[in-house]
């Protein structure tokens, strides 16, 4: 799901995001903000067990596809993180 902090891509906030979860029973949920992790650290936050939070982002590449990736471990995320200020570096400033 896209967060309110995706530019033009979602709506709600993260919370609102983990009381849908709750309430639906749903076991884990994957925000995908777009070049970012803006929403993890508030849905992980506010979401409630059994509900786990799966890190993950939108990320644009080089041949111009945008592709989800998401993090199993502190490794991954720091992976991601990472790979995502790179892409920022590379993009060509408009």
């Amino acid at each position: 799901m896209h967060v309110c902090f995706s530019f033009l891509q979602g709506a709600a906030l993260p919370e609102e995001y983990a009381a849908k979860c709750s309430a639906q029973q749903q076991h884990a949920m994957a925000l995908l903000d777009l070049d970012g992790v803006y929403g993890a650290p508030r849905f992980h936050m506010a979401r409630r067990r059994p509900v786990s939070s799966r890190t993950s982002a939108r990320s644009h590449c080089t041949d111009g596809g945008r592709y989800p990736l998401l993090v199993r471990n502190r490794q991954g995320y720091q992976n991601l993180c990472r790979l995502i200020s790179l892409t920022k570096l590379r993009v060509a400033k408009k």
